[in-house]
């Protein structure tokens, strides 16, 4: 049986893409499928959506040493939250499995029962403090994911976890001395897919990293005084939420291509 790291290295593979956003491609790798596994008439649940607690990104000077909960829009809890309904519906679209509706999962007495494990990701030697998406639990024990399996009579189980981060850029034009400009914004979504069988083994796994459009401009005269003042993370909240819905689409994009046995490339771009 592959053990927790193995869930919890895909989460960190999420971050590390989300922090190395200024790359207009990134290497993820192939999709990871079992293909065994899966197929018309076998039946899965998804059992945990999660996201990291903090909207990474710049911060202007007034919102630096505060608290993630005292900055508006920085906390993912009501993205994770709206996203959720999103995920299971792009997962339900997959002609490779039948998804078990999400109300079945939650209100099963197998699901109520399993406890919860800590809401925590470890990255390198750092600890992340993440969002759970309303009325999931957060799952990363392997064994937990296969007892699941087995007590809500499905042939596997999926946990989605998406993060977000925020990317700035500057452009500039000069006029007679007067330097004039702006300062965009886009959104960064990287979702990570995994999933088990009843035996605790991992039969799907991916990674894939998405960039919205700009979704937030300043102007620039002279000097950029926005660092000075404060990053507006709730106007991005539309973009966030686009972005990562498709980023979901590009998991299971990957995933069914798979299974059909078409190439799914290793490289993929975040536009």
């Amino acid at each position: 049986m592959r053990q927790t790291q193995i869930f919890e290295s895909g989460i960190a593979l999420g971050l590390v893409l989300l922090l190395s956003a200024c790359a207009p491609m990134t290497i993820t790798g192939s999709a990871d499928v079992d293909k065994a596994a899966f197929g018309a008439k076998k039946r899965f649940a998804v059992v945990s959506i999660a996201s990291m607690k903090d909207f990474y990104g710049e911060k202007g000077l007034t919102q630096m040493y505060k608290n993630t909960d005292e900055i508006p829009g920085a906390n993912t809890q009501p993205l994770i939250d709206m996203l959720a309904p999103q995920i299971v519906s792009t997962l339900d679209k997959s002609g490779n499995f039948i998804l078990v509706p999400e109300r079945d999962v939650l209100t099963s007495e197998a699901y109520r029962k399993v406890p919860e494990d800590e809401k925590v990701m470890k990255v390198l030697f750092m600890t992340k403090d993440l969002n759970v998406a309303r009325n999931y639990k957060y799952i990363s024990d392997p064994q937990k994911y296969a007892d699941l399996a087995r007590q809500l009579d499905v042939d596997g189980v999926i946990g989605i976890t998406t993060n977000f981060s925020l990317t700035a850029g500057k452009s500039f034009v000069s006029v007679t001395g007067l330097s004039l400009g702006k300062k965009t914004y886009s959104v960064m979504a990287a979702s990570t897919a995994i999933a088990y069988d009843r035996d605790g083994n991992v039969i799907w796994k991916d990674s894939t990293v998405k960039q919205a459009e700009p979704g937030d401009t300043k102007a620039i005269i002279l000097l950029d005084f926005t660092d000075l003042t404060a990053t507006n993370f709730e106007k991005l909240h539309p973009s966030a939420l686009t972005i990562g819905a498709k980023s979901v689409e590009v998991l299971l994009t990957r995933f069914d291509d798979t299974i059909d046995g078409n190439q799914v490339s290793s490289i993929q771009f975040m536009k």
